[in-house]
């Protein structure tokens, strides 16, 4: 139905926007990534894989590891590229899907008269999603956790369950929206014919408005999405360095050694 296509066009506009698909850099996350401006920690079901201290000392599987003084002014600067990749990620990332959830408001809206809070399944759907991302990212201060063995919550929060709140939204909508259409039908200015244009062009108007106000956002989260690929792409030859020097690493690598695959 298309109530049912624009809801899941404007919830997903923002999340398959360029900010992911067009990124020509990998980052993989399979164990979880403790950040803060002390100490850079990888874990695996809360046992510890490596980690790296503000001084670059270097602990692998909590023996401290021998390293020169210059390996370590590498590891330093691995530690806080790695900090800074983090928090940027994050914010993107939660920019991205306040975006998503203001596009569906907007919609929602305009289709029905009532905005989400006022949709229980759909209200119910948002919010598995933003537990799934609760789930994933955490953050205390100025410390954050990234969860890469929790990633496929994300995966399970946009399945069949998330689709079946959208068909329950258009269908408990259908009166409302009904409604919307007969008001714009049967009331105003003009014969039958003029109101029925006149309720088109209203509806084609609110279309281009928010693709002209999403574009302008995801715009924006895709230039800094470009920006936090370049960043990558530094990381990972970064990445390949210490590994050169530090073998014991390489299992525990954060990011793909060809920085340049194509995500499309």
């Amino acid at each position: 139905m298309m109530s049912s296509l624009v809801l899941t066009t404007a919830l997903a506009f923002t999340l398959s926007s360029g900010t992911v698909q067009h990124q020509q850099c990998n980052f993989q996350l399979q164990h979880d990534l403790t950040l803060s401006p002390q100490q850079l920690t990888l874990s695996s079901a809360s046992t510890e894989l490596w980690r790296i201290d503000q001084d670059g000392n270097f602990w692998l599987q909590q023996e401290a590891q021998q390293t020169t003084p210059a390996q370590r002014a590498q590891l330093m600067q691995y530690r806080e590229g790695v900090y800074q990749q983090g928090q940027s990620t994050v914010r993107i990332v939660v920019e991205a899907m306040d975006l998503a959830y203001s596009a569906v408001d907007q919609v929602l809206t305009e289709l029905t008269g009532r905005p989400l809070a006022q949709h229980k399944a759909m209200q119910s759907a948002m919010q598995q999603v933003d537990d799934a991302r609760s789930r994933i990212i955490a953050e205390q201060g100025d410390t954050l956790v990234i969860r890469g063995s929790q990633l496929d919550a994300l995966d399970e929060a946009f399945g069949p369950e998330f689709e079946a709140a959208i068909e329950e939204v258009v269908k408990s909508s259908m009166g409302s929206i009904f409604w919307q259409l007969g008001k714009a039908f049967f009331s105003g200015e003009g014969n039958f014919e003029q109101r029925m244009e006149a309720f088109g062009q209203r509806m084609e108007k609110f279309g281009e408005e928010l693709e002209a106000s999403m574009n302008l956002k995801a715009e924006a989260l895709e230039q800094r999405g470009d920006a936090l690929c370049e960043h990558i792409q530094q990381l990972t030859l970064l990445e390949q360095s210490l590994i050169s020097e530090l073998p014991q690493l390489a299992p525990y690598a954060l990011f793909q050694q060809d920085a340049q695959v194509n995500r499309r």
